[in-house]
């Protein structure tokens, strides 16, 4: 069949609309699938715990002071590198009441009778003041605490984590403590833990370890005190489950005190059905004392009971062998009485005390309760304490524990007395005294609203100061980047867009010991999505890469092109980057967002792009083009050209239409399509 020139082209035209719709198609998959590349990365950070090595320096001093007359006491030095002052103690071993402490954020420890025993200070130097009508000479015990800390993550893979203890710098130091604790709304807890020989921490309660009371145990926290215990890798076995998470605010109560005997070669087991747990509320734990005095005759050797549960801490312990004797020899020493005494505190729901001995075994304890309570408003607590929370219970405490971001400033009861600068204090409420501490570091506080019948139900509100949480953007020259945001959310308040400072650096408030989620953008163009779980003081980093580009716009005989539109767009999020190329073709764009970028130079109604990665600062982007010339800012392409030489008859199209479907190569390999 003989085909004319204008069916020709007329067929030509509508097969090239036919595969400008398929392309069309393509091109849709193709932006979506390249859109998924430059979507934000989801950045989960892990929970935390926090290993603490704390170095204390005690020295002991005498002063004599005058009327009016001061002292002032200074922190010495770190004793080694990574160890910063947490704070600096006054301890009056004879209490005076004429001296007084004074300094920045000073809080003191106060007894029943109204005198400082201590004064902390998180700053490097206190004040001692004689406020007296007489010379004062005293001794005092000044201990700085210094603290180096790491921060190791959680996983719900986690069941170890190995300490080394004590480091280097205990030679120079009075004692090292070493502390891991793990946050309260962190989804995990401390099961047990190891000497460096492998015994376990149960095992030292059973065999009545001579030190064991230096080797303590919480749920959430342990502390090794290496004045006393061996040096080497302990190893702390870790437990994880939602059913681990614990409030931060929290009413605490010990209920009453339950008296058991244990009878010889028996065994007593104690849960939460030999008392009962009120709605509400949950056990903690138990405080218990053991007890008993074996009577023995010479030959016979003491056999001591056992205290069994998952975490068993000893307070104090108490083993000795008494002989008996007269003044004369008319009674020779053959009697011998063995007192045994065990003080506990059990974190558990459960314990059972065995008695191996021939004697009865006297068991006293009192159930420890806790329900969650308060709301965090404007970064305080407001905590309202129901009479029916304080009844049933000899005691009941509002206890807050926050992580290390905060710092408790001071505590308002509902008749309006502010309890700001006391640590383990006990003032006069009533016929009792009230127990009322903010720790040393301000991340922890206590304060009874019930002690014996003397309570004050009503609305408590605990007022704290937040460090804001750090989001550090370094480039990937380790430089911080300019030009970016961040936006948080922390209990459904937004905050920002936050712009970095200098250094790169986003401050986030934090209004409660809550989870955070925040956005980091550069220009507008979403890059990281995180989510913070644990709260700390170190800077978040995140890495952005932004680049400087060259794109250079060439004609058909690669010739320079000027006054070409650049655009490089990162397909899906942005940003958008826009310039045109200088006499020498050549077009510089700073501050680009490393991705997946559409990059298009047109000039007038000549249009190329192509599609390419930036992901390091390299080799220039070279566009290549089909333009011959450009006469009065017209481009002239090859296919106007030919379409001029041959006219525009069904010749003229059909070379024309080859030579659009055309693709040239760009720089290093890549397509560039004309368009």
């Amino acid at each position: 069949m003989r085909w004319s020139i204008p069916k020709l082209a007329l067929m030509l035209v509508i097969a090239l609309g036919i595969t400008a719709s398929a392309l069309h198609a393509s091109t849709t998959t193709i932006n979506s699938t390249l859109a998924a590349q430059n979507q934000p990365v989801t950045v989960q950070l892990p929970y935390y715990a926090e290993l603490t090595y704390t170095d204390i320096i005690n020295q002991t001093s005498s002063i004599s002071l005058q009327p009016s007359q001061s002292s002032t006491v200074q922190a010495p030095l770190s004793p080694g590198p990574g160890y910063s002052l947490k704070y600096l103690e006054i301890y009056f071993p004879t209490p005076t009441p004429a001296l007084t402490v004074s300094g920045a954020g000073v809080l003191v420890s106060q007894n029943q009778y109204g005198m400082i025993t201590s004064a902390y200070t998180t700053n490097s130097s206190l004040v001692i003041v004689n406020n007296g009508q007489s010379t004062v000479n005293a001794t005092i015990v000044i201990s700085a605490t210094f603290v180096k800390e790491e921060y190791i993550p959680l996983t719900p893979q986690t069941s170890t984590i190995n300490i080394t203890a004590p480091d280097y710098t205990f030679q120079y130091v009075t004692d090292q403590v070493v502390q891991l604790t793990i946050d309260n709304n962190a989804p995990f807890e401390l099961v047990n833990a190891y000497l460096p020989n492998g015994t376990s921490l149960s095992q030292l309660v059973d065999n009545w370890y001579q030190n064991v009371t230096y080797f303590k145990i919480e749920e959430k926290a342990l502390q090794l005190d290496m004045a006393k215990l061996p040096p080497g890798t302990y190893s702390v076995g870790i437990a994880y489950g939602s059913q681990y998470q614990m409030p931060s605010a929290m009413l605490v109560k010990g209920t009453q005190f339950f008296n058991s005997t244990v009878s010889p070669h028996s065994s007593l087991v104690v849960s939460s059905s030999s008392f009962g747990v009120p709605a509400g509320w949950n056990l903690l734990g138990y405080v218990a004392v053991v007890y008993t005095v074996e009577p023995l005759v010479v030959g016979e050797n003491p056999v001591k009971f056992q205290v069994i549960a998952n975490r068993v801490m000893p307070v104090y312990t108490l083993y000795n062998l008494i002989s008996v004797a007269g003044i004369t020899y008319i009674l020779p020493p053959f009697i011998k009485f063995a007192p045994i005494i065990g003080i506990y505190v059990i974190y558990d729901n459960v314990f059972k005390v065995q008695n191996p001995t021939s004697s009865p075994l006297t068991v006293t304890y009192m159930p420890i309760l806790y329900k969650q309570v308060g709301q965090w408003q404007n970064g305080n607590l407001v905590a309202t304490v129901l009479p029916s929370d304080i009844s049933n219970g000899l005691w009941t405490s509002l206890v807050v524990q926050l992580p290390e971001v905060a710092s408790i400033e001071k505590i308002v009861t509902p008749s309006g007395v502010s309890y700001g600068g006391y640590t383990d204090s006990e003032l006069p409420w009533g016929s009792v005294d009230r127990l009322v501490s903010i720790s040393p570091t301000r991340h922890e506080a206590y304060i009874a609203v019930s002690t014996l019948g003397v309570s004050e139900p009503g609305q408590y509100e605990v007022y704290v100061n937040w460090s804001p949480l750090q989001v550090q953007l370094l480039n990937t020259n380790g430089n911080p980047v300019g030009g970016a945001t961040v936006t948080a959310t922390q209990d459904g308040v937004n905050y920002g867009p936050i712009t970095v400072n200098s250094n790169g650096i986003a401050y986030i408030p934090i209004k409660s010991p809550d989870p955070v989620q925040f956005t980091v953008s550069y220009r507008g163009a979403p890059v990281y999505i995180g989510y913070v779980n644990t709260l700390t003081n170190q800077p978040i980093t995140l890495q952005l890469g932004v680049y400087n580009v060259t794109v250079v716009v060439e004609g058909q005989f690669h010739q320079a092109l000027s006054n070409v539109n650049v655009t490089l767009y990162r397909i899906g999020y942005g940003p958008t980057y826009s310039s045109i190329t200088n006499g020498a073709g050549t077009s510089n764009v700073n501050g680009v967002l490393a991705g997946t970028y559409q990059v298009t130079a047109q000039l007038r109604y000549a249009k190329y792009t192509k599609v390419l990665p930036i992901t390091n600062q390299g080799k220039p982007i070279i566009i290549n083009t089909d333009i011959l010339t450009v006469l009065d800012g017209m481009p002239i392409t090859t296919g106007e050209a030919l379409l001029t030489a041959l006219g525009f008859g069904g010749a003229g199209m059909l070379l024309y239409a080859f030579t659009k479907g055309r693709k040239s190569k760009g720089g290093e390999g890549a397509e560039i399509e004309n368009i």
